[in-house]
């Protein structure tokens, strides 16, 4: 431990971004301060509900996997599980002070107005408060009470008072069954001491109502593009139904308009994320309703992200999504019919009157409201829009020391990019505070051994009246105490009042019960603090479970008491008979041996190394060629001016002066085998064969550029790609002084049918080499031939410098590329120009092609080794490409750099610090505790066919070659079942879910 540091981390703003850091450091064994300004997690991300390029929710999957705490057993949107994370909501920062590892932090919290841990969600309070006012989750589309729970997918004890609309009139008070509500609450202060501070408040949409042109908020059937969000939610204000705000009719035409508040004048910036989810919705808006009619007006679509472009090539063809390159200038209403009319010049110059029954407006990200005033009580400096200035080199990293940045509170980002830099600066703090290396593992705090009692206690809450005023719970309770196994049966009427819980586990201590069976409120209330208290008083051993009795028996069978009480019966009789053939069995766990392994040179895998042995690990680097350094040695300058090749030198110097690692040149892997925490490496390196034992490893094998085929690349010494200009340059051996004309032809070898994606780095390449040559000849005539723009973010604003210094930026399509020629020494390029409508040829003295990023050729035999997927494309395929763009599906393994994608030097940096805390994390864990939920094998009936090893998809099983037989490795299984799915003699099971569990339940429930 770093003497004098406090071992505890401030992380503002509980957004996604906020909520992975906050887990990344929990799982490392850090206190987390995790507050927002809002009563619950997630951010704008809780507005919706499906995210491309797969449209579908993968928030659980940032929960920790090889650990058997139990936050894995809870959904994300439900609320934050974990021991060492301290959410603190409504509340604000109003001082700092003291430096790195030594920060007092003074917080203000907005009292709720409801005591959580006295509420039971009922909503009584609601249901008679007499104040309505817009629902600001619902962006405004419906209504809500002064009191009420501001996200729907929340736990449902979730309610707050609005103080702003709120009478203070009592009636909400004199209903609360639990006197739960405080009108009288006041502000509190709070003063906490910490090492670091994470800043990651987000962004704020743009308000739409500055554009006045676009008619927000005037006419009745334009929405922006978060609106548009909560209408497709089926948690939304419409139920999922797309209808026009009018006449509640659903639309025959939708119209998406990109770029409001974003790539203007005043905006000078593009949102990144915004052609994406326009895309997105325009899908989920054609799933619902095939027939409807949707068109997206754009500028550029930026689909620069993993999947994205093949993701808007599927909206375009296969959806039939109508794309029209233009910026709408502005739109009517026409008033009959509430259509909204609009004309648009397209390309060739033609003006085409529009009318749509509705229209979307996309708006970009803009700093959260009072973000300048946190930046200057945090002594932070923000940009011309306000975002918090970043580092090139190192993104994550502030100004000042101790203070790190993640997702777009420092440029506009997507999901994956923040959730990225969310590791990337857990493993920042983690090396500020020189935290252990070796954590306790939360599971393993209470060292009570396993206890032989199998006989269940059942507790039944009335929950006031919710749920006892429908079911005859005495006769509920009668009807337990006859169940086999059950040896306590016991009526509460709060059991969420204050203490409830710990007399709920003295109660089970008393009864000497092994199972406890809980029908009550939801589960996601109750269950966290529940196996809180039982570990608390020392019951690790006790099998736990939950049946909503409120919801899903009162509630829906309010005006049958009769047949809810018949329902709750069966229910607890189920529960109770699984609970009795329940088996209490010690949760193996494995020691975790070893560093980290990481196969890869470049600069991603060189910052990866380096972040794993700046924590106290020992890492072997293995690069197949004699230097270190990738594709860094051959880039010169950036856009900002930074110098990367300072970066690259000091990078190798940091390398070869660490004594933790250990590089091996010319080497190469020859043999893989192993699990997380023991994998077992064969290096070749040259003759000699080294045998490494390591814990995790770090693919960073980086990628390559394409040598194209097309363009007369080869016939003529004037034709040279975008990194060969950049070394000429550098060098000096192409003269710009004797250059009159340079031509540069972008997507050359992607975004085509053998490579369907965009490789991200190739647009703003041509920028900066444009604005270098401009800046040494500003004669010298410079045209840039492309389809697409890719400069997101800030990027957007060389771009526009490139334009002013003199740059002719021409567009083309798709099968309508320009054409190379070299004839008589002469290199000339025809192209069409949109505008024109007309072929243009030019005679150039250079033609400079930005080619694709290709992954390596050694790819695949790589994948083959390590047991893992590549994509179509060739990229080492992730878990997860938003919510775990670092991790493999098999545990221990990490990836980042070109290995995955192409990525410019800052987002390389960034991933690669993010895959060495995910390395880290594991690492400093000691061992691996096995889940209670695990497959467990019948060793007789096991045939050996393997079928479930290849179905497991976390490396769990594998086969005793000694008994023939499959085993299980328990610390790394997740309890999903897919094994049982294929085994075809039955011999795979879940240990909690045996047949013998499963009929028996069916049977004392029919």
């Amino acid at each position: 431990m770093a003497e004098g540091k406090e071992q505890s981390v401030l992380v503002i703003g509980a957004g996604v971004g906020g909520v992975k850091a906050s887990l990344e450091l929990a799982e490392s064994g850090v206190k987390v301060y995790l507050c927002d300004l809002s009563p619950d997690i997630g951010g704008t991300l809780m507005q919706m509900d499906k995210w491309f390029p797969n449209s579908h929710c993968g928030m659980c999957q940032m929960l920790p996997l090889v650990v058997g705490d139990e936050s894995v057993q809870f959904c994300l949107r439900r609320g934050l599980n974990h021991p060492n994370i301290e959410f603190l909501p409504l509340t604000s920062v109003e001082k700092l002070e003291g430096q790195a590892g030594n920060f007092t932090v003074t917080l203000k919290k907005t009292p709720m107005g409801v005591k959580r841990d006295l509420s039971s969600g009922c909503g009584s309070c609601a249901e008679v408060c007499p104040v309505e006012v817009d629902s600001e989750f619902n962006q405004g589309l419906e209504k809500r009470k002064a009191i009420y729970v501001r996200n729907p997918m929340v736990a449902a004890n979730a309610y707050l008072i609005d103080w702003n609309s709120c009478t203070k009139c009592g009636v909400c008070a004199e209903k609360c069954p639990n006197n739960a509500i405080d009108l009288d609450a006041g502000e509190e202060n709070l003063e906490i001491k910490v090492g670091a501070v994470v800043l990651s408040t987000g962004f704020e949409e743009f308000n739409a109502k500055q554009t006045s042109e676009y008619g927000y908020q005037r006419f009745p059937n334009v929405l922006t593009s978060i609106e548009m969000e909560r209408m497709l939610s089926p948690s939304g204000p419409t139920r999922g139904n797309l209808e026009r705000t009018s006449d509640g009719k659903t639309p025959s035409s939708l119209a998406f308009l990109q770029c409001v508040g974003s790539r203007e004048i005043e905006y000078n910036y593009c949102s990144s994320a915004c052609c994406m989810y326009a895309i997105k919705e325009a899908v989920l808006a054609k799933e619902a309703n095939p027939d409807i009619d949707i068109t997206v007006f754009y500028m550029d679509i930026r689909a620069f992200g993993k999947g994205n472009y093949k993701y808007f090539l599927e909206a375009r063809d296969k959806y039939g999504v109508k794309f029209v390159r233009t910026r709408v200038p502005a739109i009517k209403r026409d008033f009959l019919t509430d259509n909204v009319l609009l004309s648009a010049r397209e390309e060739g110059g033609t003006i085409k009157d529009y009318s749509f029954e509705m229209v979307v407006l996309s708006v970009g990200q803009v700093p959260p409201p009072g973000f300048s005033e946190l930046s200057d009580t945090l002594g932070l400096a923000t940009n011309k829009w306000g975002f918090c200035e970043g580092k090139v080199f190192s993104p994550v990293e502030t100004g000042k020391e101790g203070i790190y940045v993640c997702g777009s509170v420092s440029a506009p980002k997507d999901i994956a990019d923040t959730l990225v830099e969310a590791g990337a600066a857990a493993n920042r703090v983690m090396t500020l505070l020189s935290i252990p290396k070796t954590i306790t593992d939360t599971a393993e705090n209470n060292e009570e051994e396993i206890k032989e009692e199998t006989g269940t206690a059942i507790i039944v809450c009335s929950c006031g009246s919710e749920i006892g005023s429908v079911i005859d719970i005495d006769r509920v309770l009668e009807y337990s105490k006859t169940l086999p196994g059950v040896v306590y049966a016991s009526k509460s009427d709060f059991l969420c009042q204050k203490d409830g819980f710990a007399r709920l586990a003295d109660e089970v201590k008393q009864a000497k019960a092994g199972n406890l069976v809980i029908a009550a409120c939801p589960t996601s209330i109750i269950g966290g603090q529940v196996n809180r208290a039982l570990k608390e008083a020392g019951l690790n051993h006790i099998f736990s479970q939950f049946i909503n009795l409120r919801e899903g028996v009162a509630w829906v069978h309010k005006d049958e008491p009769e047949k809810a009480t018949e329902k709750a019966e069966k229910l607890i009789a189920m529960a109770a008979e699984r609970a009795r053939l329940q088996k209490n069995t010690d949760l193996q766990s494995t020691s975790i041996n070893g560093g980290a392994l990481v196969i890869g040179g470049g600069l991603s895998g060189m910052i990866a190394a380096l972040s794993v042995a700046e924590q106290g690990f020992e890492v072997h680097l293995v690069e197949k060629l004699d230097k270190l350094g990738g594709n860094l040695q051959h880039i010169h300058s950036t856009l900002s001016g930074d110098d990367p090749q300072k970066l690259l030198n000091d990078t190798i110097q940091s390398i070869e002066e660490s004594s933790l690692i250990t590089v091996y040149r010319n080497s190469e892997i020859k043999e893989f085998s192993g699990y997380a925490g023991n994998f077992d490496a064969e290096i070749l390196k040259g003759d000699e064969e080294i045998p490494l034992q390591v814990g995790a490893v770090i693919v960073a094998t980086g990628g390559s550029e394409y040598k194209p085929e097309e363009y007369s690349y080869n016939d003529s010494d004037s034709i040279i790609t975008q990194s060969e200009l950049e070394q000429k340059i550098a060098s000096g051996d192409l003269n710009i002084g004797n250059t009159d004309s340079v031509v540069m032809i972008q997507c050359v070898g992607s975004r085509n049918a053998e490579r369907p994606y965009c490789s991200r780095i190739c647009c703003s390449q041509a920028i900066k080499n444009s604005i270098e040559i401009k800046k040494r000849k500003p004669e010298c005539q410079v045209y840039v031939l492309y389809r697409d723009m890719m400069s997101y973010g800030f990027l957007e604003e060389y771009y526009t410098k490139a334009r002013e210094s003199g740059v002719i930026f021409v567009r083309y399509e798709e099968g309508d590329e320009p054409r190379v020629n070299t004839k008589d020494g002469k290199v000339t390029v025809e192209f069409k120009e949109p505008a024109l409508g007309e072929e243009i040829t030019l005679e150039t003295d250079v033609v400079v092609l930005s080619p694709a990023i290709l992954p390596q050729d050694t790819n695949e035999e790589l994948a083959g080794k390590l047991d893992l997927e590549l994509t179509e494309n060739g990229f080492f395929r992730e878990a997860e490409v938003k919510f775990r763009p670092v991790d493999f599906t098999r545990e221990g393994i990490y990836a980042c750099g070109l290995a995955l994608y192409p990525r410019n030097i800052g987002e390389n940096i960034t991933e690669a610090q993010a895959a060495a805390q995910r390395a880290v994390t594991l690492l400093g864990r000691g061992q691996l505790q096995a889940s209670p939920i695990v497959a467990e094998v019948n060793p007789r009936w096991c045939t050996g066919c393997e079928l479930c090893i290849d179905a497991c998809p976390y490396g769990a099983r594998i086969k005793d070659m000694v008994k023939g037989i499959v085993v299980v490795r328990e610390a790394l299984c997740q309890g999903c079942g897919a094994c049982a799915a294929v085994c075809p003699s039955g011999a795979t099971k879940l240990r909690q879910f045996t047949d013998k569990q499963v009929f028996s339940m069916i049977d004392v429930g029919i």
